[in-house]
């Protein structure tokens, strides 16, 4: 919601679609998504530690969203690492 403020007066006419029940699961990966879609690459790897490590956001209070960005990195480097810092870090800001 932040990206919303008034930096630039078109951004503040987005529609949050997050937050629409029906695409409520479009920005990210569900659990469902990994052990189907993503089931050859969970080879190796403890999917109770991924829920854990990675545990997801909701924005309805339903399903869990993974973080693609998170997810598909511990997939390539089959390390668990706490990558979510500097994807969702406002450089903008420190600048």
């Amino acid at each position: 919601m932040f990206s919303k403020t008034s930096f630039s007066s078109g951004l503040n006419n987005l529609v949050d679609i997050s937050l629409y029940p029906p695409l409520a699961t479009v920005c990210g990966y569900t659990d469902q998504d990994l052990d189907t879609v993503f089931s050859p690459e969970l080879e190796g790897l403890d999917r109770e530690r991924i829920r854990t490590w990675y545990n997801g956001c909701n924005w309805l209070g339903k399903e869990k969203l993974f973080n693609p960005h998170d997810i598909l990195h511990l997939f390539k480097k089959r390390k668990f690492q706490a990558r979510w810092f500097r994807s969702g870090q406002p450089d903008y800001l420190y600048r």
